[in-house]
């Protein structure tokens, strides 16, 4: 996949919006080339020398990068509502549709195309689930009787034994379903959107994609049985002229294409395993009941209640189970086997924050014991020795942890010789190291001093006294350790770039990804399987205490003196601080955000109660996060302001994690814009949409539907004499004209993918959670 150019379109383009675009078209399309130049020198008979440079600009050819499909719909293994959409594939390089010239066609017309087959039009290909046909370049250019292969140009930089994989069609099939040369720019476009609500999935994502949409619509049974369709991404280069309304075929039976992406779906005629209907499930008990609030948390049900009515040990499990906490087997150092209480991070009640998971060194100091009940609570601890172990296994971590703190420990030496020296002054006004004092003397007379006889001593020499020792040396250097200069000055040298600084950035780096569960285990944030059954949607608060005891595990490697100890708890606030401002700045970063201060992330601490503030989130395990991989998340504040999203990740194909900076009033879901659906509505229709500027006459947003009757009957336009339901371009794009412009009262031009794409596009479906009943729509 070549790389896309810069494009300022996820940050310019608004959340929720998209721009389109007819193409992307290089300023030198791939393939073959060559310069020529020649000169002439009219003097001497007119002798023409001429010179020749030939060179490739490579671009995909027989085969694409995996990584370059974003999204596929619908989407790969799905079963559902298909007969009235137009599945499509969305490319995240935006130039790749347009990389290759096609013979006959004017710029701008792709070399791609997406057929929607089914197994009776595929002919061989029967091992693998779409049909191809895994082979040799040199393999499917042979020649072969019965089969039409493309006259393809194959560039120099492949080989005849490149791998590449193939499919063949039937020839009359492939008539039927190929989209002619002249209709097949209306059926790929350019897509510009916001990427900031949605997983980063290890594109370099600037907003830009390329969609190619299939000109059929997905064959049904007409029964209750579903139809297996095959969607297939090929190249049509070297096939130009079959590309027409009457192709000779040179009596093949069956035509050979390239095959860069593919995938298959189950279409049903009754609604099935769509978006609706799997987000409308997330919001369901398995009962079936409309879920309420309390059921949205993650958390247990528990078997008791919480009521005056109930016993008191029924009623302390009640409460446990309602503030998240499970029992798991406990193993106590005396060898006792009992269990103990333990809570994740993710919890489903605003925590109390406590100082001590802070400032323990030891995991043991985190163990909470309940005298009335006899039980333990071993959930600060179980972060503490998480912090630790994963620290330990991090060999990069841990020599950078300790160069920080090694450090720092010999600025605190340095400070300390410095204050207690009595060979430098004490009241802070001279020099404040010995060769500085020493520097002071060159400045004086000291070269007359030099030359000028030495004088013969009036009065005995005898050696200046030395100061007496501290009474208690450790005493002194804790006192020195506690002070007030100590501390600032430690703390000013974490964030100078000449002090501790180049140690500190990549701890803060390491503990800020840790703050954000990055590194820990998905069985210390979901222990038991029953938090989170399939096909559900659990919210959460993030426990600042467990992340306060998972980072002081992590931090309290290397401590190996009472000393190692105190110091670490002085310089402890300053890395928490930077570390907690890199976590927070972490998902722009890897989304290649430069616009803020690159050195802000791990400066000193700005303010008191610098850091993260309250987190929350959300864990949604669904067929909705494998089939819309680019699932669109938005969280708002009360006042409709969007939340920041610290993560979003796929912790599994159908886990999707997500970590809000605040407190939410609406969580959205929603079907990603660069991924919407293509098709009709019910009866075979679609809405018309505004397609004038907003300072027209009419106000109307650009695409925004012109009225609940203004529509258009897109299914009357289809290729005749065909089994399948194929548009055809030559008949539709006049209907639409004519359609758009009664509807507009005025003359739009022609009509381009682009608008196309606008008028045929489905309006992206959501699910939104908001108020305070938990109310869901």
């Amino acid at each position: 996949m070549s790389p896309s150019p810069p494009h300022p379109a996820r940050d310019t383009i608004p959340v929720g919006d998209i721009e389109l675009h007819d193409n992307y078209l290089p300023a030198l399309p791939a393939g073959d080339h060559r310069v020529e130049v020649t000169h002439t020198l009219w003097t001497g008979g007119g002798k023409t020398f001429t010179a020749v440079q030939r060179f490739t600009v490579r671009g995909p050819q027989v085969a694409i990068d995996t990584a370059a499909v974003v999204a596929k719909q619908p989407p790969d293994a799905s079963s559902g509502l298909y007969a009235e959409v137009l599945p499509h594939l969305v490319l995240g390089d935006p130039m790749l549709p347009w990389e290759r010239a096609v013979r006959g066609a004017p710029a701008g017309t792709p070399w791609l195309a997406l057929l929607v087959l089914t197994d009776d039009q595929l002919v061989g290909g029967t091992t693998a689930p779409t049909r191809t046909i895994t082979g040799t370049v040199g393999d499917f250019l042979a020649g072969d009787p019965a089969v039409l292969k493309p006259e393809l140009a194959v560039e120099a930089d492949i080989g005849d034994t490149d791998p590449c994989a193939y499919i063949q069609v039937a020839a009359t099939e492939f008539h039927a379903v190929a989209p002619r040369l002249e209709e097949l720019r209306f059926w790929t476009h350019c897509r510009g959107a916001n990427t900031g609500d949605r997983a980063i999935l290890g594109l370099k994502e600037d907003g830009l994609f390329a969609v190619v949409v299939a000109n059929r619509f997905p064959a049904t049974a007409g029964s209750t049985a579903a139809t297996k369709n095959i969607v297939h991404l090929v190249s049509l280069e070297g096939h130009e002229k079959i590309l027409v309304d009457d192709p000779d075929f040179q009596g093949r039976t069956s035509v050979a294409l390239l095959s860069l992406a593919s995938w298959s779906f189950w279409a049903y005629p009754d609604r099935q395993a769509d978006f609706a209907d799997l987000a409308e499930g997330l919001t369901r008990t398995p009962d079936g009941d409309q879920a309420g609030r309390d059921e949205m948390w993650l958390r247990l049900a528990s078997p008791y209640q919480d009521t005056d009515g109930t016993p008191a040990p029924r009623r302390q499990v009640a409460r446990r189970l309602n503030d998240g906490y499970l029992p798991l087997p406990y193993l106590t150092r005396s060898g006792e086997a009992t269990y103990a209480w333990y809570r994740g991070p993710l919890t489903p009640v605003l925590p109390v924050a406590t100082a001590q998971a802070a400032r323990a060194t030891t995991a043991d100091a985190l163990i909470g014991y309940d005298p009335a009940w006899g039980t333990f609570d071993m959930s600060l601890a179980t972060a503490f020795e998480t912090g630790r172990a994963l620290a330990v296994a991090d060999a990069a971590f841990a020599q950078h942890l300790l160069e920080l703190k090694h450090a720092a420990r010999h600025l605190v030496d340095t400070l300390y010789h410095q204050a207690t020296s009595t060979h430098l002054p004490q009241d802070g006004d001279g020099p404040d190291t010995a060769r500085a004092a020493f520097g002071l003397l060159l400045g004086g007379d000291l070269l007359t001093a030099l030359g000028t006889p030495p004088a013969r001593p009036t009065a005995p020499w005898s050696p200046p006294a030395p100061a007496a020792p501290p009474a208690d040396p450790t005493q002194a250097l804790d006192d020195f350790l506690r002070s007030d200069a100590t501390r600032e000055a430690l703390t000013g040298a974490l964030a100078d770039g000449d002090g501790l600084k180049e140690h500190l950035t990549p701890v803060a780096r390491w503990l800020g990804r840790l703050m954000l569960l990055h590194p820990v285990p998905f069985t210390h944030l979901v222990p038991d399987e029953r938090l989170l059954p399939q096909e559900s949607l659990r919210f959460f608060h993030v426990d600042p205490s467990w992340l306060d005891a998972l980072v002081s595990g992590a931090f309290s490697i290397g401590a190996q003196s009472s000393r190692d100890t105190l110091q670490d708890q002085i310089v402890a606030d300053a890395v928490r601080s930077a570390a907690a401002r890199t976590a927070a700045a972490h998902r722009d970063t890897l989304r290649g955000d430069t616009s803020g201060d690159p050195d802000a992330a791990t400066g000193a601490p700005t303010e008191a109660g610098d850091g993260l503030g309250p987190v929350t989130g959300l864990l949604l395990r669904s067929a909705l996060v494998s089939g819309w991989p680019n699932l669109a998340v938005r969280a708002a504040a009360p006042d409709g302001t969007p939340l920041p999203v610290l993560r979003m990740d796929h912790l599994a194909p159908t886990v999707l994690l997500c970590l809000f900076g605040g407190l939410p009033a609406m969580v959205e879901l929603r079907e990603p814009q660069e991924g919407f659906r293509f098709g009709v509505e019910d009866h075979g229709v679609i809405p018309l949409r505004n397609m004038l500027p907003p300072d027209s006459p009419t106000g109307r947003r650009l695409g925004e539907q012109l009225g609940a009757d203004v529509t258009f009957p897109v299914l009357d336009h289809l290729r005749t004499g065909t089994g399948g339901r194929v548009l055809d371009i030559g008949s539709l794009i006049p209907a639409l004209t004519a359609a758009l412009e009664t509807a507009h009262g005025t003359t739009l031009g022609p009509i381009g993918p682009a608008d196309l794409a606008m008028q045929m596009v489905k309006v992206p479906e959501a699910v939104h959670f908001t108020g305070p009943d938990g109310d869901r729509r």
